[in-house]
């Protein structure tokens, strides 16, 4: 029985992982997290201000959603991102 082999073209990869509409796609889904983290930090009454980085690299667009400085609790800001990380799914 002959055995399939996968060969990814990693060229290819990387240059889709650095276009324009990926980087829309990452940065409206990093967005809607961003919303949703600082109305579950400022409904548990803390001050809910995140922030978003996106940045493009050499290999890939890669973005982040910095956690909420104004609080003294880091648990309140963790368990805020954590709940909107729902949030990313429904944005297309």
């Amino acid at each position: 029985m002959a055995r399939n082999r996968f060969v990814p073209n990693r060229r290819n990869i990387a240059s889709f992982l650095r276009t324009p509409e990926t980087r829309a796609l990452i940065e409206r889904k990093l967005r809607a997290i961003e919303a949703d983290a600082s109305a579950t930090a400022r409904a548990d009454g803390a001050g809910g201000q995140f922030r978003v980085d996106v940045e493009t690299g050499d290999h890939r667009v890669r973005g982040a959603v910095i956690g909420d400085y104004s609080t003294n609790d880091p648990e309140v800001s963790r368990r805020a991102l954590l709940r909107a990380l729902d949030a990313a799914r429904a944005v297309e």
